[in-house]
């Protein structure tokens, strides 16, 4: 029975994001600048909304009564004007103010006064009742002949329209309060979401949605800062996928997430309440338990890999993987702190890598030597990179056809104090590991160059390129110093990519392989045909050599399958118009045979092993 990948993850995972906090924890925990200002912001639109309505009622209606005023002033007083003879006569207050009140007919109560120039009140009508506060009141003179002799006063109430602004007041307060609630909030809804998130993220793998690396660490730190309170065994469990490279790179990198996201679900759903579930990286997951026993790991690591028994579908294919998981247990009052615990438990994955796959294994006291072995050996080769203790031995490129020496493939050599000489083997992945491929491909890059100057031209050298060592920003650069300190003509220097960068087959890739090309160096794919991507680049970009890899020259003498891949990739060869060369020539047999199937290029035992810089110079001047 297959498990189809078309289903999301399982609803059941190791790790959560945290609850959404409520709204006092929310106000509690944005006390910043950021929420100050968004606080200010809303206040001001807040009285900007509860305000302005009423204000602007209020004000348009005092501007109404003003005009109004200014013009019932100004009647009075042209009324006023027509019958000024009548201001100095006998019994003429009567009838003033019988066109006062005649001119105030059909008006709002208001107050209208006559007044000396001086201010002092002549005639005064006044209704019955007060006026209420607040009053506007306007003035109007009345000149003869460029003197004022009169004024008039008109007074009337503005509270009506007080009265309607503090009515609008009510509702545009209201919505005022609705607009400061909206504007506070919602933006610290959204930055405490966007805050959740970015935390959720910083946690978590942004892929399986489980918890990442650093995540993981503080989780195992606080666990086994409980085992020293609660006296309670922990363990953690590394788990490693087995054949999953070969599917990413054949089904390409969307089949290989969603094939982690499946194992992420299918790994969720063997533990149990408290297990904590991560993804270090790649194709590496761990597992912490607390409160367990050696039985009760042993049976999760079994449940783990019979997860792993149906197959995977990825599209339209079925694709099978495994898992080798190594166990790391912690107990009360053992030294192993949570860092020690992550290495062991890695060890004892890599032991049951090279035991078998699909297997577990605990850590022991003698992996622990390994352990220790590993930090010295780390250490160790730090200082032989300060010390300049690497060297570099050359084995010759030869023409099959004459004989003749065309140039040497530079190998690192390392003679470590009180150890003896290192296979190369055993330090570069440890150099990819630690950071130190870099600068030691630089040195072997120079120091290359520098000896291959020595040589009579054309005799080139060989130089690997690690696949780290090809990620780095600045690799043309380092290739450019190194030929130009040297004096060394480009043509005279091979890179030789293996299908481990190959196999990156991005934009990125190609770019990077222009950059060489357009130094003037050569550019040989190196262990033609035991990767998954030579003939996609082959088609797509001009190499300049393929070498054949040494397993395939190794049985071409007894194994008719070998020997059908070598003429396959002669055909090759011969069709792109590439140089063909083969690794691993041990024998005449092996060279006759490749002869005959148009090998141009070989090394190998048979033409010499590796030897010293002034060992291949010597044979570079006896073959000149």
């Amino acid at each position: 029975m297959t498990q189809s990948l078309a289903a999301g993850p399982s609803a059941r995972t190791a790790s959560k994001p945290g609850a959404r906090p409520g709204w006092s924890r929310m106000f509690a925990s944005h006390r910043n600048p950021l929420s100050a200002l968004i606080a200010l912001l809303a206040l001001l639109a807040a009285l900007v909304t509860a305000l302005v309505p009423p204000a602007s009622y209020f004000l348009g209606q005092r501007a109404y009564e003003v005009g109004a005023l200014e013009a019932r002033a100004r009647s009075l007083a042209a009324a006023l004007t027509r019958q000024g003879w009548l201001l100095n006569a006998p019994g003429s207050e009567a009838y003033l103010r019988r066109i006062l009140r005649g001119e105030a007919g059909g008006q709002q109560p208001e107050i209208q006064r006559l007044l000396w120039a001086d201010g002092t009140v002549l005639i005064a009508e006044e209704p019955e009742v007060a006026l209420p506060a607040p009053v506007l009141r306007r003035r109007a003179l009345f000149v003869t002949e460029g003197d004022v002799l009169w004024q008039v006063e008109v007074v009337r109430s503005v509270r009506p329209a007080f009265l309607g602004a503090a009515l609008l007041l009510a509702p545009c307060a209201g919505l005022g309060l609705l607009v400061f609630l909206l504007l506070r909030l919602l933006p610290f809804r959204a930055l405490a979401d966007a805050l959740g998130r970015a935390a959720h993220l910083s946690t978590h793998d942004s892929l399986t949605g489980l918890m990442n690396r650093d995540a993981f660490q503080d989780r195992l730190l606080q666990a086994w800062q409980g085992t020293r309170r609660e006296d309670e065994a922990l363990a953690v469990l590394l788990i490693d996928l087995d054949r999953f490279k070969p599917v990413n790179d054949t089904f390409g990198h969307a089949s290989g997430d969603a094939l982690l996201i499946a194992v992420a679900r299918r790994l969720s759903g063997a533990l149990r309440a408290g297990d904590v579930l991560a993804r270090l990286g790649g194709d590496e997951f761990a597992i912490l338990q607390t409160g367990t026993r050696p039985e009760a790991a042993a049976a999760l690591a079994t449940r783990l890999l019979a997860q792993f028994a149906t197959p995977f579908v990825l599209g339209s294919h079925q694709v099978e993987i495994g898992a080798s998981i190594g166990i790391a247990l912690g107990c009360p009052g053992e030294p192993a702190g949570p860092h020690d615990l992550v290495q062991q438990a890695d060890l004892a994955m890599y032991q049951a890598k090279r035991s078998g796959h699909a297997g577990f294994r605990f850590f022991t006291p003698e992996l622990n030597e390994q352990l220790r072995e590993r930090h010295a050996l780390e250490r160790d080769l730090r200082r032989a990179l300060q010390e300049g203790q690497f060297r570099l031995a050359y084995q010759p490129l030869v023409c099959l056809a004459s004989g003749r020496v065309l140039g040497a493939e530079a190998l690192l050599r390392w003679h470590r104090p009180g150890h003896g000489d290192i296979p190369p083997d055993r330090f570069i992945g440890l150099a990819e590991e630690i950071g130190l491929i870099g600068p030691l491909g630089a040195w072997v890059l120079q120091e290359a160059c520098r000896e291959a100057a020595l040589w009579p031209a054309p005799i080139g050298v060989a130089v690997n390129v690690s696949p780290l060592q090809f990620l780095l920003p600045d690799l043309d650069g380092t290739v450019k110093a190194a030929l130009q300190r040297a004096g060394l003509a480009p043509e005279r220097l091979e890179l030789e990519i293996t299908e481990g960068i190959l196999l990156r087959d991005t934009p990125d890739t190609l770019e990077a392989l222009g950059r060489l090309r357009n130094l003037g160096v050569r550019l040989a794919m190196d262990d033609f045909g035991t990767g998954y991507s030579s003939l996609g680049y082959l088609s797509r970009f001009a190499f300049d050599k393929i070498k054949i890899d040494r397993s395939f020259v190794r049985h071409l003498a007894d194994d008719p399958k070998a020997k059908a891949v070598v003429r396959a990739v002669m055909g090759i060869s011969q069709t792109l118009g590439i140089r063909a060369h083969a690794e691993g020539v041990e024998s005449s047999e092996q060279a006759e045979l490749l002869r005959q199937e148009g090998c141009e290029e070989v090394q190998g035992y048979l033409y010499g092993r590796p030897m010293s810089p002034d060992q291949f110079a010597t044979l570079c001047r006896r073959a000149a």
